[in-house]
């Protein structure tokens, strides 16, 4: 099999994703024991159960409305009691059959930023499930505690770059029904020269919107048509062989990218910003709806160590039809410099199911960078607390599962949805 590190990225087919991890609170039983149940072992429901402003609320305030809430990614509006009230029984019906939250990458494995938001311990789900078992109670708001909540957004942003004009999907490629990959070209203005620190989206329309890709082109390149503010048709590659390489990939519920205090990622000067956006179809309500998205960035005010982004990937996978279990694994040994790796972004399509990524010391040794079950629906750049180092010699070895047990066909890699991918998008500084 061939490992390549690309230069560029091709388009990606990303999904969205639902909310995430609870805290843990203990119950009294009426025995003088705790215990995350909130009934009697008569079955007898407890005189101390949670209730929504001790409980439930600060749940769903720190774990759950940075996609829930009203205009948010993710659907209906967990901040409302009634809302969570009429959506309990499904969200526990959830919870118990492990799809709340969607799989993530093991923090055992290498721990990452936001790691304590996107895994469910079952004291926390118990918690919940004993707030419905008892009729779930309000209790008085005076009881609230303070949560911490995280942001799907950028704060005090130095820089936004956003579509010229609005732009309305059409869905014309017949072989890729319901889906649209449109090119936008940006200047990158007072981003040009400078040194990114942090990155987030501007969402126009979230309910269009698949995924953003973020590249660089030297403005020279530009073709008549690529300056169009409508866009370019994008689905079958960029159009050029000028794009200078990936800032970012983004996907519904990703946390905002921010690199170590003293590192970001160089826009050099007199280049452009191309946008890639993955617009889908979202049934009639969608019909005629418009989007005109950008980005938000932090830049350096100084100067900082480089980060680079490092698309590498699995190109020679096939994989059998009728497979429930199908494994690709390769490696890329760095023959550059010592280089710290500070994130990684595992992707793959809708039959992935499981992914691993080490690397493996010249000294014998191994260090985990990111495994863990796969969700087409919850895909993260994982950004460690911590970077790996990755010297000169030391090689990382990649893996791929997937599950074609439904399938017909022998599934390669492409670029479209019913295609495959093995792709770890990894950010690392010298």
């Amino acid at each position: 099999m061939t490992l390549r590190l690309l230069p560029v990225l091709l388009p990606l087919s990303l999904l969205s994703v639902a909310c995430t991890d609870t805290e843990e609170k203990d119950l009294d039983d009426g025995t003088g024991e705790e215990t995350t149940d909130d009934t009697t072992d008569s079955g007898t429901p407890s005189t101390d159960a949670p209730t929504w402003h001790a409980d439930v609320q600060p749940i769903m305030a720190t774990h759950c409305t940075r996609c829930h809430y009203d205009g948010g990614l993710g659907p209906s509006d967990f901040t409302d009691l009634d809302t969570v009230k009429a959506l309990a029984p499904a969200m526990r019906g959830s919870m118990d059959a492990g799809q709340m939250p969607p799989a993530a990458a093991d923090p055992g494995c290498r721990d990452y930023e936001g790691s304590e938001h996107l895994t469910l311990p079952d004291s926390a789900a118990a918690t919940f499930s004993a707030w419905v078992d008892a009729d779930m109670p309000e209790g008085e708001p005076g009881e609230a505690v303070e949560t911490v909540q995280i942001k799907d957004t950028l704060d005090d942003p130095d820089a936004v770059l956003m579509m010229e004009a609005p732009y309305t999907p059409t869905y014309e490629d017949p072989s890729n029904p319901g889906n649209e990959y449109r090119c936008f070209a940006v200047e990158a203005g007072e981003l040009a020269g400078q040194s990114i620190t942090a990155m987030a989206p501007v969402v126009g329309n979230n309910q269009l919107v698949h995924h953003i890709v973020l590249f660089t082109m030297p403005s020279e390149s530009l073709t008549e048509d690529m300056r169009d503010p409508a866009g370019w048709d994008c689905i079958d590659g960029m159009g050029s062989d000028s794009l200078d390489g990936m800032l970012t990939a983004w996907a519904p519920g990703m946390l905002p990218i921010e690199f170590p205090e003293g590192t970001g990622l160089a826009i050099e000067p007199d280049h452009h910003i191309v946008v890639q956006m993955h617009y889908f179809y979202n049934g009639p309500e969608t019909d005629g709806a418009s989007d005109q998205s950008g980005y938000a960035f932090h830049v350096a005010d100084g100067p900082v160590s480089p980060v680079f982004m490092a698309p590498v990937g699995d190109f020679s996978f096939a994989i059998p039809p009728g497979a429930t279990d199908y494994t690709s694994t390769d490696t890329f040994e760095n023959s550059f410099l010592d280089l710290q790796v500070l994130g990684m972004f595992p992707h793959m399509h809708q039959l992935g199911t499981w992914f691993n990524a080490v690397i493996k010391h010249d000294d014998g040794t191994e260090t985990c960078l990111v495994d863990g079950a796969y969700s087409f629906d919850n895909q993260m750049t994982y950004q460690f607390k911590e970077p790996a180092e990755f010297k000169q010699g030391d090689s990382v070895e990649f893996t791929c599962t997937w599950d074609n047990s439904e399938g017909t066909n022998t599934v390669t890699y492409g670029e479209r949805t019913d295609e495959e991918m093995c792709f770890f998008f990894t950010f690392v500084t010298l």
